[in-house]
């Protein structure tokens, strides 16, 4: 049975004289990922000033994948260093409870997605006065339609300074396969991307500067804002898989590369109420973009969207043609949030579909 873990950090006790964030800078974020055979320990580090005469409170949030675990959180402030601990769920919910019952600082990881978790904590920092804040995370990766995917949500939420990620790739098995996608990758971005790779390493860097980080020329606002998404894939030689031992434990890994893929039938069930507003239904239009790109065209797939009332694509499924994936893909780029919220119908309608689907399917 899989534990579930929370992060729990405890500061001195600290009055919030403000939440205006407009003063606090952040003037270096640096993300290093490191993956060995297809373990990745990964490194956030974020540096934060107050520019204020005032005291400021920063917040520091990440979201990592749900599949990650987190083994160090800590932050410096006045050259003295707050590391957290890591917890079972109920005991660090009580605990961070009573924490901040007495006013102290404290942060949790919690639910922030289907693939991803939050982090978040907030810290008053001083006028004038600088805090680095540090989340170590490690995780296995997964395979995914033939490839490993490295995942790194970024969202600064500012122009920054000093702003890097670095990943670091070596399979003893060798790499055959290694590239680099995010949604915020313009031809501009792309002058900031570097990467180097021989048969068993390979080294990516994304470093902007702040001109390219603007979404205009005197814009203060940035352009960067989704997943850094790194896909590769191993060579696959042998037919037995590959086995890597470390410290007492093992990995086995075994992906076959005849397995013929299997269609699929699949609805998309997406709320469109009003509750999805801003960021959320964005990240919705482009998740859903990216899997209408991976669908095969022997799948059958069709779109259901509901707020106050529920809304079909197609009347049935229909098959995962090129045409019918760029319609599908015109359909998803114009839904708005708006609305009530009918799960329940949409998921009815759902549930009646695919069924109609799997009869026809078996008829044929």
């Amino acid at each position: 049975m899989a534990v579930l873990v929370y992060v729990i950090l405890f500061l001195p006790s600290l009055v919030f004289v403000s939440s205006d964030h407009d003063d606090i800078d952040i003037y270096n974020l640096h993300v290093d990922c490191k993956v060995t055979s297809r373990f990745a320990h990964t490194v956030i580090t974020s540096r934060i000033a107050n520019k204020a005469n005032v005291s400021k409170e920063a917040i520091f949030e990440v979201e990592l994948p749900k599949t990650a675990f987190i083994t160090n959180f800590s932050m410096i402030i006045d050259g003295v260093t707050y590391v957290g601990t890591v917890k079972e769920k109920e005991a660090a919910q009580q605990q961070y409870d009573t924490a901040v019952s007495q006013g102290q600082s404290a942060g949790l990881v919690k639910v922030s997605g289907r693939k991803m978790e939050e982090f978040k904590v907030g810290i008053n920092v001083a006028a004038s006065k600088k805090v680095t804040f540090q989340l170590t995370y490690e995780e296995l990766l997964k395979r995914h339609s033939g490839k490993y995917e490295i995942h790194i949500r970024v969202q600064p939420k500012q122009l920054v300074k000093k702003f890097k990620i670095d990943v670091y790739i070596t399979e003893p098995l060798g790499i055959s396969f290694l590239t680099t996608e995010a949604p915020f990758l313009n031809e501009n971005l792309t002058k900031a991307l570097s990467k180097t790779q021989n048969d068993k390493e390979a080294y990516i860097s994304f470093n902007p500067t702040l001109q390219q980080q603007r979404i205009c020329a005197k814009c203060e606002e940035t352009k960067i804002n989704g997943d850094f998404i790194v896909k590769y894939d191993v060579n696959r030689e042998t037919a037995a898989g590959d086995i890597q031992i470390v410290n007492g434990y093992f990995v086995h890994y075994f992906a076959p590369e005849t397995l013929p893929k299997l269609p699929k039938n699949v609805i998309f069930v997406i709320d469109v109420s009003g509750s999805m507003s801003g960021r959320k239904i964005e990240q919705t239009r482009e998740a859903l973009l990216r899997i209408l790109s991976d669908m095969h065209s022997d799948d059958r797939f069709n779109l259901i969207t509901f707020s106050s009332s529920v809304s079909t694509w197609k009347t049935a499924v229909v098959t995962g043609s090129t045409s019918h994936i760029e319609n599908a893909k015109r359909h998803v780029k114009g839904i708005h949030a708006r609305g009530g919220t009918n799960i329940n119908d949409a998921v009815l309608e759902a549930v009646n579909m695919l069924d109609d689907a799997e009869k026809k399917r078996n008829i044929t």
